[in-house]
């Protein structure tokens, strides 16, 4: 049986209760035992993220969302490893 956990890394699909969207395609970066931890391109559109000039010493960092499992719908692994 795969766990969440085992998911950690790889491509997901997340569906979320009262999203206008079908789903969105994350990264899953951690899992609690409220919720999960995202990376996605079409999140940061959605809220608005702006990302900072980059330097050598401080170079821009991705940012990663926190969702709590009473706001998913539904996620689906791409893993044909089952």
């Amino acid at each position: 049986m795969v766990r969440l956990e085992d998911l950690i890394g790889k491509k997901v699909l997340l569906a979320l209760e009262k999203s206008k969207e079908a789903g969105y395609d994350v990264i899953l970066h951690g899992v609690e035992n409220g919720g999960i931890w995202v990376e996605s391109k079409e999140l940061e559109k959605l809220f608005g993220h702006r990302k900072r000039n980059t330097t050598r010493l401080n170079p821009a960092k991705k940012p990663v969302f926190f969702y709590p499992y009473s706001q998913i719908f539904l996620l689906i692994s791409y893993s044909t490893e089952l």
